[in-house]
C-alpha cells in the first residue's frame, strides 16, 4: 500500500510539474479584436519608445501582483494585479488601448478574457516582464 501511494504520489507530482512549467501555453502577441495596431509595439524597443513618448490613449498594464510591480516594472506603466480586475475594471475606460504583461502571460490573458466580456476590444499582451531590457522603475527594495 506503502508502494502504491509513493507512486501515484510520484506521478501526481510529475504531472504539477508538467502542467505547470511546461504546458502554460505562451500568448505573448495575443491582439484583441480592434488591437492590431498595438502590435507595432510588440519588440521591447518599440515599447521603449512608446514609454519614452507616452500616448494618452495606450496604457501599459502589468498585470502581477503589487509587491512584484514595487520590486520593477516598466517605465509608465501601471499596476491592476489580475486578482483585483474584477473589482477595479471599471477604472480603465472603455476605448483605451491596453498594453498587458506579466510573469508569465497567463495572468494577462486571463485580464484580457475578462475585460473583453466587458466591451474592451484594443488590447495586447506584450508577454513576460523578463523580455523588459530596459531600465526599470523600481519603487520598493529587499534588503537583507
Amino acid at each position: 500500500m506503502d508502494m502504491l501511494l509513493f507512486i501515484v504520489s510520484i506521478v501526481a507530482i510529475g504531472f504539477g510539474i508538467y502542467w505547470y512549467f511546461i504546458h502554460i501555453p505562451n500568448y505573448t502577441g495575443y491582439v484583441s479584436v480592434d488591437g492590431e495596431e498595438l502590435k507595432k509595439y510588440s519588440k521591447p524597443e518599440e515599447l521603449f519608445a512608446l514609454t519614452q513618448s507616452p500616448v494618452d490613449n495606450i496604457w501599459i498594464v502589468d498585470t502581477r501582483e503589487e509587491e512584484y510591480f514595487l520590486l520593477g516594472h516598466i517605465p509608465t506603466a501601471i499596476n491592476y494585479p489580475f486578482d483585483e480586475i474584477e473589482n477595479r475594471y471599471a477604472e480603465i475606460p472603455l476605448g483605451t488601448k491596453l498594453i498587458f504583461y506579466c510573469d508569465l502571460t497567463l495572468k494577462s490573458q486571463n485580464v484580457i478574457n475578462f475585460l473583453e466580456e466587458k466591451g474592451h476590444v484594443q488590447m495586447m499582451n506584450w508577454g513576460k516582464y523578463k523580455f523588459w531590457t530596459y531600465s526599470e522603475i523600481v519603487e520598493e527594495d529587499i534588503s537583507i
